[in-house]
């Protein structure tokens, strides 16, 4: 090889070598909280009357400012959220089975585009059996389970 072109070749390779050290590496996910490390509001031990209205707003609230960490205290492991998609049909029904889909689900809607602020406490409502609550608040219907002496979001189907 000539001189001239082992030259070029070489400046070529350095020339690429400090190109790569100047792209960035890929963004990484934050990891869910977890649980342990974040406390559950007090009113989650209250009765179902009065914490339901409280965990509903507590959801939107987390909702709105993006704090996983609160949300992964609200909602029960085998919590689902269903989007019915504005239809009586359930075959069209899009369901977020698990906590960690409903997380998924918050970080990749939600957060981008975050529901107003409730201007006062929810006043669904509520139908309470054993340890299991219902609330209709407007449009979404919420189950709510006791488990762990505490009240947890077992359930949104809007």
């Amino acid at each position: 090889m000539p001189k001239r072109c082992l030259s070029f070749l070489l400046l070529f390779l350095l020339l690429l070598l400090a190109l790569t050290g100047c792209t960035r590496s890929p963004q990484r996910l934050t990891p869910t909280p977890a649980l342990s490390a974040v406390q559950p509001p007090a009113f989650v031990n209250l009765p179902a009357e009065q914490a339901i209205p409280q965990l509903i707003a507590a959801e939107r609230e987390a909702s709105r400012l993006g704090d996983e960490a609160t949300l992964s205290r609200l909602w029960a492991e085998g919590g689902r959220i269903v989007d019915s998609r504005g239809t009586d049909d359930p075959a069209d029904d899009f369901t977020w089975p698990n906590r960690a889909a409903i997380l998924d689900r918050y970080r990749l809607a939600v957060f981008p585009a975050p529901p107003p602020a409730l201007e006062e406490l929810p006043t669904p409502t509520i139908t309470v059996q054993e340890d299991t609550a219902q609330a209709l608040n407007g449009q979404d219907r919420w189950v709510f389970t006791h488990k762990a002496e505490r009240w947890w979001i077992e359930e949104l189907h809007y």
